[in-house]
């Protein structure tokens, strides 16, 4: 071993043995400079840490321990890993037996699996020996079995949060089309983490198995295999960059909704020409533009008629939607009906539609003798990937109006 690289690992080594001096020094210098470095190569490729090692040595960075590495002059060196035959460092007998073949130890990797030697280009590479019994053989193995628990966990979190999601939601296909930007790329995000992370615990697992057949077999592992989901994971991790980029900004441009005005701005069927009586003397206007609904108008008027999930609904309101995903008007319609209509939904036809639907409920009035029974009528059209919901407590037959309803889902469908 040539002079330069004893005199470099003779200064490692002095590092290493006053480590646990330097904190009672008054500055907390040992002699050397010293840089962290994150090793940027698999925990269990041997063969590309030795290969990383070499080329940190070749700038001029020796690994002391851990992550620290020894600044000086640049020099040529190479490094053998070899499991470790137990939870410390090699007892004297190895290390003069690895010096004899042109190797001094430098440290154990940090999760104890291997010891990592340095040496010239004339050390000579010791010959693979039976490891079963070692400390780094049964490290590997329980890390292995280890290695399957977290992308369980990372299921059973997706699976669980979809299903409270739609579990708990009376509304699901409305609530999603009517969530802000922001909320959808929350959800995004939090299942694309998941994914992330299942094909970053997948490929640690494939070489852990791979590293545990060599071991197994008394060989060096030349080549780990050949990531199978590398694409996925590089266009996955470019996906989540650009979501966080538009998290921020929608964070920021997120638009409130639920303006009010003195005459309703949008296409209406007011209380008052359905025979009712105001409630107040405004309206309450939404318009949304949301990651999945596309474009969602709403006009309403009080008093409310309660909460369903996060979406307040009026006594008398009519909702548009006009999803960016057309598919989804066919299920959102099926839900507003079996919802809001029950057993109760009447099938109407009316000329370019898909579908049409109405319901009324009369609810005898049994307090006030001289008042008129309560009324709920809802009403829903459907037209390609469009749909019009309409819900009033006034007492005219809205299926006496159905032509002045086809008008207003047109002017809508221009809209957006």
């Amino acid at each position: 071993m040539d002079e330069r690289l004893h005199e470099l690992s003779r200064r490692a080594a002095e590092e290493t043995a006053c480590t646990n001096d330097a904190a009672n020094t008054p500055d907390g210098e040992t002699g050397a400079k010293t840089k962290s470095i994150r090793f940027k190569v698999s925990a269990y490729d041997p063969r590309s840490i030795e290969q990383w090692l070499s080329e940190r040595a070749a700038e001029g960075k020796l690994l002391l321990r851990g992550d620290d590495f020894v600044i000086g002059a640049p020099c040529e060196c190479r490094y053998h890993l070899e499991p470790a035959l137990d939870d410390d460092d090699p007892n004297e007998r190895t290390r003069e037996t690895r010096a004899q073949m042109g190797w001094d130890y430098v440290c154990r990797t940090q999760d104890g699996i291997f010891y990592i030697w340095r040496g010239d280009k004339t050390a000579r590479a010791p010959s693979p020996r039976p490891c079963t019994d070692s400390y780094g053989y049964r490290r590997l193995r329980k890390k292995l079995r280890r290695s399957y628990f977290l992308p369980m966990i990372f299921l059973v979190v997706d699976i669980w949060l979809v299903y409270f999601l739609f579990s708990a939601l009376s509304l699901p296909v409305m609530s999603f089309l009517t969530m802000e930007k922001s909320d959808v790329i929350q959800f995004v995000s939090i299942i694309l983490g998941s994914i992330l992370g299942i094909l970053s615990e997948a490929k640690e697992r494939n070489e852990m198995r791979t590293l545990k057949r060599a071991m197994e077999a008394c060989e060096r592992v030349e080549k780990m295999p050949r990531n199978r989901w590398a694409k996925a994971d590089r266009a996955l991790t470019i996906i989540a960059g650009v979501l966080a980029l538009a998290l921020i900004f929608w964070r920021v441009n997120d638009t409130a909704y639920g303006d009010s005005y003195d005459e309703p701005p949008l296409p209406y069927i007011g209380t008052e020409m359905l025979g009712g009586e105001r409630g107040s003397d405004w309206y309450g206007v939404r318009d949304l533009s949301t990651l999945l609904g596309g474009h969602v108008y709403s006009v309403g008027e009080t008093p409310y008629a309660g909460t369903i999930d996060t979406w307040m609904q009026y006594s008398t309101e009519l909702d548009f939607y006009a999803p960016r995903i057309s598919a989804l008007a066919v299920p959102l319609t099926h839900e507003l009906r079996d919802y809001f209509m029950e057993s109760g939904a009447q099938t109407l036809s009316l000329d370019g539609f898909d579908e049409a639907y109405y319901a009324e409920f009369i609810k005898p009035n049994t307090r006030l003798p001289n008042e008129p029974d309560e009324v709920r009528q809802f009403f829903i059209l459907r037209r390609g990937g469009e749909v019009l919901y309409f819900r009033t407590e006034a007492p005219d037959d809205l299926r006496d109006r159905l032509d002045e309803f086809a008008a207003i889902f047109d002017q809508y469908s221009e809209l957006s």
